[in-house]
């Protein structure tokens, strides 16, 4: 069976840097000048949503508190629609209120409601944004030392009216004739496998049933969407892996998280749960380009160990031990970005 038994999640490098629909600038190419004074007649600029900036869009997603140092704290939205549309994109935006505050009574009928961190809601509103900070050269030559970032454009949502709805759920109906990343449980049928959800399921392989360790548990799939019969979807040149670490343990796995470090130590974050990596900042090209933060394909064999916690890095130097998994014999990839599934959710 094609992807099972050793599931490859590197073809999924490419959907993660982009929407297929956007336009992709790399690394090497020279940054094209567009005169302020041309803004709005020869050129617009585009946001993080995809539309000009000024555009009215209605938006789903889930908020979250942003971090606590620099210009985007506050609430931000984890956007999942955008104008009815599924996206699966990692896009994350800082809102503020069109006018007013959050909660606030007001006499016309629209309004922005009190927010609470983790659930979703629906807003109408437009991108917008300005330059903050400072550049570094500038910085340099002040010697003046004050807190702030680099200089650089923050983008923000203001939303004028909202409300708070059920979660977004993504099922493969949101991503007909489109890529995704679909998860469900592994189901076979027929001697078919299967991907299964609420009230729909999705074709993985017509040629065999999955492996009998996969049977049952939580797996995804990564391809192209396309329509069957009633509730039934095929997934076309997909690749199909585990999801939850716990059944992943003693197998060879490519997992895909974000690399974090303090006080040089350093761990993967995959779905919000840290695990160790065997040896992490001696990998072959870590200690040159080991992205703190960044987005990192982590390969090797998953194994379990009592191991100082990381929680406790900045409070004690002898830390208490508590099981974690560990990735072992690794190797590491730089990935461009994640999909909004394979984020953390906090």
């Amino acid at each position: 069976m094609r992807g099972f038994l050793l599931v490859s999640v590197v073809a999924l490098t490419p959907f993660a840097a982009r929407a297929a629909d956007k336009p992709h600038v790399k690394p090497q190419d020279k940054p094209q000048d567009v005169p302020l004074a041309n803004l709005g007649d020869k050129f617009r600029l585009i946001g993080k949503l995809g539309e000009p900036l000024g555009t009215v869009v209605t938006v789903q997603g889930v908020v979250v508190e942003g971090p606590f140092k620099g210009f985007e704290g506050g609430p931000n939205l984890r956007i999942q629609r955008i104008d009815g549309r599924a996206t699966q994109e990692d896009i994350q935006i800082c809102i503020r209120p069109y006018f007013g505050k959050y909660g606030e009574q007001r006499a016309s009928k629209e309004e922005v409601p009190k927010l609470d961190f983790g659930k979703t809601y629906e807003f109408e509103g437009y991108e917008t944004g300005q330059f903050v900070g400072v550049p570094g050269e500038a910085y340099k030559r002040a010697g003046l030392a004050i807190a702030t970032t680099g200089f650089y454009f923050r983008h923000e949502l203001a939303v004028y009216k909202g409300k708070r709805t059920t979660p977004v759920v993504w099922s493969p109906a949101d991503f007909v004739d489109r890529e995704a990343l679909i998860e469900g449980q592994a189901v076979s049928r027929q001697k078919r496998a299967y991907i299964e959800g609420n009230g729909w399921k999705m074709l993985a392989d017509s040629a065999a049933g999955w492996p009998k360790e996969f049977e049952g548990k939580t797996v995804e799939g990564f391809g192209m969407v396309k329509k069957g019969d009633a509730a039934e979807f095929r997934l076309e040149k997909g690749v199909t892996r585990l999801v939850r670490l716990e059944d992943q343990r003693g197998r060879a796995v490519e997992l895909r998280g974000r690399s974090w470090s303090l006080n040089g130590y350093w761990w993967l974050e995959y779905r919000g749960t840290k695990l160790y990596v065997e040896d992490m900042e001696n990998l072959p090209g870590w200690k040159e380009s080991g992205p703190h933060g960044g987005a990192v394909l982590i390969t090797g064999i998953l194994d379990e160990a009592e191991l100082p916690d990381l929680d406790q890095i900045s409070l004690k130097s002898e830390r208490d031990k508590k099981k974690y998994f560990i990735v072992r014999k690794a190797a590491w990839k730089r990935l461009d970005a994640l999909l909004a599934p394979e984020r953390a959710e906090r």
